[in-house]
Order: C-alpha cells, then sequence, then structure tokens
C-alpha cells in the first residue's frame, strides 16, 4: 500500500507553505520592479535599507553627474551619512566637496576636522589634506609628519609636498639628497610635478648642480605622462603636453 496521502480535493495548503508562496511571489514581483528602475533609483534604495557602499556609489554619481543630474547638496548628504557611519576615506571626500565646491561656505570650518577623522583612520588622503591645512597656518613640522605618514600610506602628492619640506627646510631639517630622492620616487611614479621640479633644479642649479642631461631626462618623462594622459582622453594634459613642447622647442632654438 503506497505511504503517499493523497489531499481531498478543496483541501486547504497549510499556513507555512501559503505564506512561503506569498514571500516567493512578492520577492519575484520586486526584482521585477528593480529591473525596470535606474540605477540611481536601485542605489537609493539600496541604501536605504543601510548599504553604505551603495550610499556612497549614489553620492559619487550625483557629486560627478553620471546617470544622473549633478546635484552637490545631495552628495554632501549621502557623504555625511557613510562619513558618520565611519567609512574614513568619504569624509576625507566630504571635506574636499565642501573646501572646494562653491555654496558649502558655511560648512568651511568642519573642513580640518573631516580631513583629521579621515586621516586617524588611515587615509592617507586625509592625512595629505590635513597637512596642507596645517601647512597654510604655517604649522610646518606638524604638516611635515602628517605628510610623512601619508607619503608612507602611498600618496605619491604627499611624497611630494614631504620633497618640498626637505627642500626649504619647513618642519624638517633642510636636506636636498632626502628631496631630490622623493621627487624621483614620485617622477617614477608618474607624478608630473616631481619630473618638472627635479628639470629646473637641474637646469637652474638652485642647490644643486647644473645636470643639462639630468634635466632633459626629467623633462622627457614629464611629457611623456602629459601625451599618456592625452591619449587616455584628458585634455588638460594634451594642453600641458603642448606648452611643454613650446618651451623646449624655443630653449633649443635660444640655445640653452
Amino acid at each position: 500500500m503506497s505511504n503517499v496521502t493523497n489531499r481531498e480535493p478543496g483541501a486547504r495548503r497549510a499556513p507555512g507553505s501559503r505564506r512561503l508562496f506569498v514571500f516567493v511571489l512578492l520577492a519575484v514581483a520586486g526584482a521585477a520592479a528593480l529591473s525596470g528602475c535606474s540605477d540611481a533609483t536601485r542605489l537609493n534604495l539600496r541604501c536605504l535599507t543601510g548599504d553604505l557602499q551603495r550610499c556612497r556609489q549614489l553620492g559619487d554619481m550625483y557629486a560627478n553627474g553620471n546617470g544622473v543630474h549633478q546635484d552637490y547638496a545631495r552628495a554632501a548628504t549621502l557623504y555625511e551619512r557613510v562619513c558618520e557611519a565611519g567609512v574614513s576615506e568619504v569624509c576625507n571626500t566630504l571635506g574636499e566637496l565642501y573646501e572646494r565646491v562653491p555654496g558649502f561656505e558655511s560648512e568651511a570650518k568642519r573642513v580640518p576636522d573631516l580631513y583629521e577623522r579621515a586621516c586617524t583612520a588611515g587615509s592617507a588622503t586625509g592625512c595629505l589634506n590635513f597637512g596642507l591645512v596645517r601647512a597654510s597656518r604655517e604649522e610646518f613640522a606638524q604638516a611635515a609628519l602628517l605628510f610623512d605618514r601619508a607619503c608612507t600610506g602611498g600618496s605619491n602628492a604627499a611624497c611630494f609636498q614631504l620633497a618640498g619640506a626637505y627642500q626649504r627646510g619647513e618642519g624638517v631639517e633642510a636636506d636636498l639628497a632626502r628631496a631630490v630622492a622623493l621627487y624621483d620616487q614620485t617622477c617614477n611614479a608618474d607624478y608630473v610635478d616631481s619630473c618638472l621640479t627635479l628639470a629646473a633644479l637641474y637646469t637652474d642649479g638652485a642647490g644643486a648642480e647644473k645636470d643639462p642631461q639630468r634635466a632633459a631626462q626629467y623633462l622627457a618623462a614629464a611629457l611623456k605622462i602629459y601625451d599618456d594622459g592625452c591619449q587616455s582622453g584628458a585634455t588638460r594634459d594634451c594642453r600641458e603636453r603642448d606648452r611643454l613642447k613650446t618651451r623646449l622647442a624655443l630653449q633649443s632654438a635660444a640655445g640653452k
């Protein structure tokens, strides 16, 4: 005899089975609805559930105007949420937005704190920006420490600032050899300002012996960085490359 129990016609489903069916139906309907939504709408729904990464992505979309109308106020609101939740790099992004975008003058006094918070939590860019704040106050020793921390954390811009501190003796004992080593390190990492600084150093002999051959090498490196950027679509790099080419042509014609 079969052990299968046949349900009589008209018998009611078990409550648990019915709830599962409704849940699946709603899930399918929700997925179908989301598939027709814009990226911004989907990110916003995920953000509302507490997904900080999606909040950050949505903030970036509004800040850059990618797929949505550019809205810095909306971006700031989203960045605030993520920063307050402890994502250090976003605290730095929020500070940059408040410092550099017109219309946020009322938030300017918060900028150093946002950079410091980001730096304390491990953001190299946050340490760089906080160092620039300290340097602007002529607190050079504290600035140099922050640049050193950010440089160690992988920020080429911070290494460039630290090199400048060693070159000028601001906040640290002047050490041209250390400055040159840092400039060379970051030039090799395609940080164009370092290449140009070394080219000027060896052209003018300001603190170092003139060396036209080395100057030419660093100028060639700068040209390559600008050209690579231009080929990638960076209009500014195209302009800077052409200006540098013109400058070199004029120098060559003058016999320098």
